[in-house]
């Protein structure tokens, strides 16, 4: 039986994902459209470089576990 992954909800604007590659999807367009919450989220949070969603998928996952490196976000 496969597994399903759970819905997400954007940190930023609380819309509803079917899953984190979708959230990495919304992210990375909001960004590109310098969406200026979904920026600063993205900076202080994950990464303060541009990256592709496939990329921001594995860095979601690894902050959820707490394994981002700190130089990736600019610090408060």
């Amino acid at each position: 039986m496969p597994i399903r992954s759970a819905p997400v909800r954007c940190p930023v604007c609380t819309l509803e994902m079917p899953d984190v590659p979708a959230l990495a999807l919304h992210l990375v367009d909001e960004a590109e459209q310098s969406e200026v919450a979904h920026v600063m989220w993205l900076n202080r949070n994950v990464t303060k470089r541009r990256v592709a969603p496939a990329e921001l998928q594995a860095l979601l996952e690894a902050q959820a576990c707490g394994g981002i490196p700190p130089g990736e976000r600019v610090a408060r």
